[in-house]
This record gives structure tokens, sequence and C-alpha cells, in this order.
């Protein structure tokens, strides 16, 4: 069997294109209403979530360049994770550490007393750590608020500041308490 011959095309003319958005809606499209299109919702029942449109738009999502040839999916952070606050580590260990003797001290004060000649012991050891914490907290204290000027790692740094502070402040009034109860 054969093809039937088909009558010859005629050539093309390329006329201009129809707008993409006329000016005129559709007549066959139903007009657009304000009203919800969805049913009330009965007494007690929750109200179907609606879209808001935002007046800002979104911005697109940041592209960071594979961390190694090897694993193309992992993002580059581990250069924000090693940028470190070595500042405000040091002032975070000595506050700590700081805290941790006088707790210490707290801690072995009855268990001195308790012995023979343990109350001139524990005055001399109670006059020597509260000087000595007294400074090392301000140390501490100074280092902190130096590191949180410095750097954009300020965890450490701020329970520093806390800590130092808190202590200095205690031992301060401590002093000034036992002073005051010298004279009157």
């Amino acid at each position: 069997m054969s093809e039937p011959q088909q009558p010859p095309v005629p050539p093309a003319v390329h006329l201009p294109a129809a707008p993409q958005y006329p000016a005129v809606p559709h007549p066959t499209a139903p007009p657009y209403s304000t009203a919800a299109q969805h049913p009330a919702p009965a007494a007690g029942a929750p109200a179907p979530p609606t879209a808001h449109p935002t007046a800002y738009p979104t911005p697109a999502p940041e592209v960071y360049p594979p961390a190694s040839p090897l694993f193309p999916g992992h993002l580059a952070y581990r250069a924000q994770a090693r940028e470190g606050n070595p500042l405000g580590v040091t002032a975070f260990v000595i506050a700590v550490a700081t805290l941790a003797v006088n707790l210490f001290g707290a801690v072995a004060r009855p268990l001195v007393y308790s012995g023979d000649g343990g109350f001139e012991f524990m005055l001399a050891l109670d006059n020597g750590i509260g000087i000595l914490s007294f400074f090392t907290y301000v140390v501490a204290l100074v280092l902190a608020l130096v590191a949180v000027r410095r750097s954009s790692a300020r965890l450490l740094a701020g329970i520093a500041i806390g800590v130092a502070g808190a202590g200095a402040i205690g031992l301060a009034f401590t002093g000034l308490t036992i002073a005051l109860y010298q004279y009157y």
C-alpha cells in the first residue's frame, strides 16, 4: 500500500505573536472572587490555615564551595569552627579554677577546724586564698572583657565575666564585712 498524497504546504508566513497577558480577561474564565473559597468552619472547629503573601522577597540560599573534592556535599563550616577566642578560654579557665579553689577551701574548712591548732592555720589559709582569689578574679575579669571586645566567639568570655565578676564582688564584700566587724 502506498501513502495517500498530501497537497503541498504553502510557505509559512510569520505573524506577530499574540500578547502573553491580554488586557481583557478571557470570556470563559470565571471572575475572581474576594470571598473565601472555603466554607465557614463549624463552631469550635479550628480555622483552616490561610496563605499570606510576603511583602519582602525571600533571599536565595547561600552556596558554599565544597570543603574538599572528596566530599562535595560537605559545607565549609570547619573554618568557622576553628575560629576561637583563646583569650576568652584563658579567662574562663582562670575564673573556674579560682572558683574551684574557693570551693575546696570552703569544704576543707570544717575538717581543719576539728584538728588541734586548726584555727590559726585556717585563718591564715583563708586570708591567703581570699587575697589571691580576689586578684585572680580581677585578672580573669579583665581578660574576659578584652576577649569580648576582640572576637566573635564570646560564650566562654561571657561565662568568665559572670564567674569572675561575681567572685570578685563577693570577696570584696566579705573583706569589707570582716573589716567592719573588727571595728564595731
